[in-house]
């Protein structure tokens, strides 16, 4: 296994990091500019990551239980989105839009002193890995989907003309790479996020 085609993939797939990149920042717009509106949805997706983290910070090291729950938590739903995207590509849609949505939803709750604050000490530490990494799984997620698409369309034309289903394996193939960085990142942010970001959020 080599990470070469997959960073030469990744020029293949600049349309669909633009596309993830301008669904999450609309999707973070809409968060900020109509919390009124989708308050009632947003609060029930926070509920439980309120409940789980007064869960962890009740127990004997706390840190390590961070750490453990935000890598599990983010590999897992990262991998999972990537393969779910065979759905027609409509569940990694779903992803980017929510989250976008809670990030500046919690963020317009706040003054924009505060804002700062969190952006600064909560957010920038390991977000500026997590983030990038959860879009570039949701993009992979889309493709998959977009593949499948356009191999149902290409049944209706003749054999050598399609496409689809080599590049669908092609991609399937690059998943390998792609889950081994996804992971490795991924263990990385949640190792700043539960130390680093842990400290500047409790000072």
């Amino acid at each position: 296994m080599t990470f070469k085609p997959l960073l030469q993939h990744f020029k293949e797939m600049k349309h669909y990091f633009i596309v993830v990149v301008l669904v999450f920042g609309f999707s973070f717009y809409l968060g900020w500019a109509n919390s009124d509106q989708f308050s009632h949805f947003l609060e029930g997706q926070l509920q439980g990551l309120k409940s789980l983290s007064q869960s962890l910070s009740s127990k004997d090291h706390p840190q390590f239980w961070f750490f453990f729950i935000i890598f599990l938590n983010n590999a897992i739903k990262s991998i999972t989105i990537i393969f779910l995207g065979l759905l027609l590509g409509v569940p990694p849609l779903f992803m980017l839009v929510a989250n976008g949505m809670i990030l500046g939803y919690v963020l317009s709750l706040q003054t924009h002193e505060s804002t700062m604050a969190i952006v600064l000490k909560g957010i920038l530490p390991h977000g500026i890995i997590e983030i990038p990494v959860i879009l570039i799984a949701c993009a992979y997620g889309l493709k998959l989907g977009m593949l499948v698409w356009k191999s149902g369309a290409q049944l209706f034309i003749p054999v050598k003309a399609r496409t689809a289903r080599a590049e669908l394996v092609k991609t399937l193939h690059l998943t390998k790479p792609l889950l081994v960085s996804i992971v490795a990142l991924l263990l990385l942010a949640a190792i700043i996020e539960s130390t680093l970001t842990y400290w500047l959020v409790h000072l």
